[in-house]
């Protein structure tokens, strides 16, 4: 719509500017047509007149030595695809701390609150009691970028630790994260 505007102002200046020209008195003015379709919705017309100097828009007529006079029509088709965008909510996964018989349960308490920064003891020790029982527990749910991070800092503390997408996961320990209780 916006370009349609933009042709009719530009088309009314030019229109008042030729008024004053002799070529452009002289001229026969012809339509010219400008079609501005849309795929989602619909299509204007518009129609502006516009003279044909054969001068290349000088106005003057030092060179118009030819009598001839070629007048023609523009048809102008825009077509405008509208991209609609779905928008997919990123999958959450969950990190998974795995048991091992190795670490003491005040060394993985420590280690989950130093790696989570958001676990108080009381959830951290809840964790570690589903690890213990079950054989694994989720420590927290996440988008996959922040999940990995916290894989691989529980790793490099020593655990055993993994992430897998929530949609997928199967197994135990399904609490005792933060986003959890």
């Amino acid at each position: 719509m916006q370009i349609a505007t933009l042709l009719l102002a530009l088309a009314a200046c030019l229109n008042e500017a030729s008024a004053f020209s002799p070529v452009a008195q002289r001229a026969h003015h012809m339509p010219l047509v400008i079609r501005r379709q849309q795929t989602a919705t619909s299509s204007a017309t518009v129609v502006l007149r516009m003279s044909d100097s054969g001068g290349g828009g000088g106005g003057g007529m030092e060179k118009q030595k030819s009598k001839k006079q070629s007048l023609g029509t523009a048809l102008i088709d825009k077509t405008e695809t509208q991209m609609q965008e779905d928008e997919v909510p990123e999958e959450q996964w969950r990190v998974v701390l795995h048991n091992d018989e190795v670490h003491t349960f005040n060394y993985v308490i420590r280690s989950l609150q130093k790696v989570m920064g958001t676990l108080d003891k009381k959830k951290a020790f809840d964790i570690c009691t589903v690890t213990h029982g079950q054989g694994q527990a989720t420590v927290t749910t996440c988008w996959k970028e922040q999940a990995m991070k916290y894989c691989l800092g529980l790793q490099r503390q020593g655990l055993t630790a993994s992430i897998a997408p929530e949609s997928k996961f199967e197994g135990g320990g399904g609490g005792g994260g933060p986003e959890s209780g």
